[in-house]
């Protein structure tokens, strides 16, 4: 009998079933496993049509009414990715039983749980990204992150100061991370889902056993984990496991180690820097293209391309492991041979990580399979091209790459060439591979021969040669005569089954006999196929860490020769690195705008830095002259340096820097009610407060967001701190000339300007960056050129003129240190002797005539 819930509908065992699984996933929508189709109900099923802009349906009519939506399961991926776009999770329910097995309710079970940062289908990642899901906590000054790619098997743990937490997430970019309940903190770099887990999911202790546990050691130590040294990293990372085998549902071999990421080993980039830099994304529209990153990638393999965007945004200080990869380039740059050879094994191979993920996962298809060993056949070529290496990135991967020719030898055995996507219908297992599974086949191909026996046989014993014999899923074989022939010659033994519009159905004792047998066979087929591939699948996924050392070898070479290729199209000099402090290039270009200028002439410009001797220029110059292009682009090329790469220059010499600092452009952060002028102090502050003598720091326009003497006086005084107690390497770009004085003061401060020719009305920008200082903006001639009206550049020349002329009597001599304390204001006259005298008369007391007397002697004596 029926159960019926407390408002008096009717509710199946089937719904009953339902309900019990979703209240155990109230979070998640629940896809519902029914035949063919997941199938969502409720409140589920009103949600999923909205967003999926599929028809809501119902289950029941009347009172009794359940709204009902549904997805193909062949097509469920596409939607899954709809739905996690939208910020969704989803259950996966799918039926535990054959439904041969019972006639009864199936038994159904949530295998997975999808989410953002849990994902592992192909046809949603973007290959040349990791998918990390991250857990972050506070302890105090101590913040610890933990980050996991469930698609690759990367696992990793580091702690930072808390003041800069939304750095390091920023830099690794969480698909999706998880919190503390009680951890009250904004995060505005993070742009993925955030869900919150219980406190106790972040304790230290409990974290510890969870990891040893999951790993199967005795403590972390092999790991070069210690619990001391980051128990905030440790909480978050066992945080990150519970919650990945909660949705995953199975082990996660290809989790293999978790490493201990080394900040001391690699440069720090904050928010601003990698924004203003443009390195993975451009600043206005956000976008890839355009992006350093876009222009110097030539990787072959999503393997490769993951390892070149995780080095540009976190480049080595060290400089024997920067020499490293620096050698493999420049022996594939120097031997055009070997680098066509490695590049064209590597436009073979697959992603062999998020592969040897399926694997693990269960959830590696048959394509999947054809796809890894192709990859596979490679790694043989690619260790042969390696034969002759001298370099020792390349010789390592000559003496330790396995070529897995092993296993590609077992899925080639196994899987057909061109296998279909679904796994229980058939067609996987190659001829001649199992004696069973053949023999099934045989009787499934007989049975089409011995049916168009059948077929000629009922024609001679009928005298109906329009007759046919037939196959659905209701009824099987049978044989249908057409109406027109009559039924008068019919055998006897044939039993009538079906009256149709056109025809009679039949089905004999003989038809129905063999159709047993065929049928029976084709479903043994299917099941044996399901059967032997699992197995294969499951003997691979045992071998997953081959596989996984064997992609790690190849994102290095891919690496290499990617920056190889690279440095060999746009003839990029190779630097040298030193551990001093002197930062030399000869004719340097910007990476990204050289590319972009499609067959215009970048012009190039020297740069030579070298404290205390030479440790701070002050750049001036007009707007789009190049002052901002200049001071990046040096950025970027001691950010390539320090990756490994090749630079756009003649010649560079780079003595290593610890950190890159920026404070370019203009920007505020109205979520947090910050201002323009805040927001500039604020990455000022960070700078100021954390830079090194080992660091590089450009600024640009620094103080423009206030009054003019408030700004001037911030710029001095931040161009002094940068040169006397931090004694880094400093490019600062103004408009403020006066700061060109400091050149008289310190020794290690130098001026540059961008270099204009004027002509008649107009000016040139040449883009050259030559010594010395300037003491024109030339602001009116760009104002020109962006199309303002020529009275209003007319009415701000004379306004010009005139604070110019002003100002020349009352600007501070900053040289000399003094300040008066004063302040132009455009809207009141400067301070003098003369206004003192005026504002100290009473109007009231004078006479018409004894005012212009009064003025008359003050304008002799002071003049106009």
């Amino acid at each position: 009998m029926a159960k019926r819930n407390g408002r008096g509908n009717s509710k199946t065992p089937m719904m009953a079933q339902y309900t019990a699984i979703k209240r155990e996933h109230p979070d998640a929508l629940l896809f519902y496993r029914m035949g063919d189709f997941y199938e969502m109900f409720g409140e589920d099923a009103r949600e999923a049509a909205a967003l999926l802009n599929i028809t809501l349906t119902a289950r029941s009519k009347g009172d009794n009414a359940i709204p009902m939506a549904g997805v193909p399961v062949r097509a469920a991926h596409n939607y899954l990715v709809k739905l996690i776009r939208a910020g969704k999770r989803v259950a996966v329910c799918e039926q535990m039983q054959d439904p041969r097995d019972t006639k009864g309710l199936l038994e159904r079970q949530v295998v997975r749980i999808v989410t953002a940062g849990t994902l592992t289908e192909e046809e949603v990642l973007e290959d040349s990204e990791p998918n990390y899901l991250v857990a972050c906590c506070v302890r105090g000054e101590r913040a610890g992150v933990a980050w996991l790619d469930v698609s690759t098997g990367e696992f990793q743990l580091t702690e930072c100061a808390t003041a800069r937490l939304n750095d390091e997430l920023a830099r690794i970019d969480p698909a999706e991370l998880l919190l503390p309940e009680d951890m009250d903190i904004a995060l505005p770099s993070v742009r993925g889902p955030v869900q919150r887990r219980p406190d106790f999911d972040f304790h230290a202790g409990e974290a510890e056993k969870e990891l040893t546990r999951f790993f199967g050691v005795q403590s972390l130590a092999g790991f070069g984990v210690d619990a001391i040294e980051v128990p905030a990293g440790l909480a978050c990372a066992g945080a990150l496991i519970r919650y990945a085998e909660e949705t995953q549902k199975s082990a996660l071999p290809h989790v293999r180690r978790i490493e201990c990421f080394q900040r001391s080993s690699r440069m720090a980039l904050d928010q601003a820097t990698r924004s203003s830099l443009e390195l993975v994304r451009t600043q206005r529209e956000g976008q890839k293209d355009g992006s350093l990153l876009s222009i110097i990638d030539e990787t072959l393999t999503p393997m490769g391309a993951r390892l070149l965007r995780e080095r540009v945004l976190a480049p080595f200080l060290d400089r024997e492991r920067i020499e490293r990869v620096q050698d493999a380039v420049s022996e594939s740059v120097e031997a055009p041979a070997l680098r066509d050879a490695l590049r064209d094994c590597l436009t073979g191979i697959r992603d062999l990580e998020r592969l040897a993920g399926r694997l693990s996962c269960g959830r590696a298809n048959a394509r999947d399979l054809v796809s890894l060993a192709a990859g596979m056949r490679v790694l043989p070529e690619l260790r042969t091209a390696v034969q002759g290496a001298q370099s020792t990135l390349l010789m390592a991967v000559r003496d330790e790459l396995d070529d897995l020719a092993d296993l590609a030898d077992r899925i080639q055995q196994r899987i057909v060439d061109e296998p279909p996507l679904a796994l229980k219908e058939g067609g996987v297992i190659r001829e001649g591979f199992d004696a069973d599974l053949d023999e099934l086949r045989t009787i499934g191909r007989e049975g089409k021969v011995w049916m168009a026996r059948f077929q000629a046989r009922a024609i001679e014993e009928s005298g109906i040669a329009t007759l046919r014999v037939a196959f659905n899923k209701v009824f099987g074989y049978y044989v249908e005569v057409p109406r027109s022939a009559g039924t008068e010659t019919i055998p006897a033994s044939w039993i009538r089954k079906q009256t149709v519009k056109h025809a009679e159905r039949y089905v004999t004792p003989e038809l129905k006999d063999y159709e047993t047998k065929v049928l029976k066979s084709d479903e043994l087929a299917c099941d044996q196929e399901f059967e032997l591939f699992v197995a294969l699948r499951d003997e691979l996924a045992s071998q997953v860490s081959r596989i996984l050392d064997a992609a790690r070898h190849v994102a290095e070479v891919d690496v290499a020769a990617a920056l190889a290729e690279l440095a060999v199209k746009r003839a990029w000099c190779r630097p040298a690195l030193s551990n001093g402090q002197e930062l030399t290039i000869e004719d340097g270009r910007h990476p990204v705008i050289e590319t972009m200028l499609a067959g215009e002439p970048f012009v190039p410009n020297d740069c030579a830095l070298g404290p205390p001797a030479r440790s701070l220029i002050v750049l001036t110059g007009p707007n789009m002259a190049g002052k901002s292009t200049w001071i990046r682009q040096v950025a970027l090329i001691v950010l390539l340096a320090q990756i490994g790469s090749w630079v756009p220059a003649r010649s560079a010499s780079v003595g290593l820097v610890d950190r890159i600092f920026t404070r370019v452009g203009a920007a505020d952060d109205i979520a947090r009610g910050s201002s323009t002028f805040m927001v500039e102090m604020e990455e000022t502050a960070n700078i100021l407060n954390n830079a090194t003598d080992r660091s590089l720091v450009i600024l640009d326009e620094v103080g423009r967001g206030t009054s003019t003497y408030d700004g001037l006086a911030l710029a001095w005084a931040i161009c002094e701190a940068l040169h006397d107690r931090i004694g880094c390497r400093t490019l600062f770009a103004t408009h403020y000339h006066q700061i060109t004085e400091l050149a008289d003061l310190a020794v290690g401060v130098h001026n540059a300007h961008v270099a204009v020719r004027e002509w008649e009305e107009d000016i040139v920008f040449l883009h050259r960056i030559e010594a010395g200082g300037t003491d024109k903006s030339y602001g009116l001639h760009v104002a020109r050129l962006a199309g303002i009206p020529g009275d209003i550049l007319d009415r701000a020349h004379s306004v010009l003129t005139k604070l110019e002329g002003e100002g020349e009597r009352t600007k501070p001599a900053l040289a000399t240190k003094r300040h008066d304390g004063q302040q132009l204001d455009l809207f009141q006259p400067p301070p003098s002797p003369a206004c003192d005298e005026l504002s100290e008369l009473d109007p009231d007391k004078l006479s018409p005539l004894e005012a212009l007397l009064k003025l008359k002697e003050l304008k002799e004596r002071y003049g106009s």
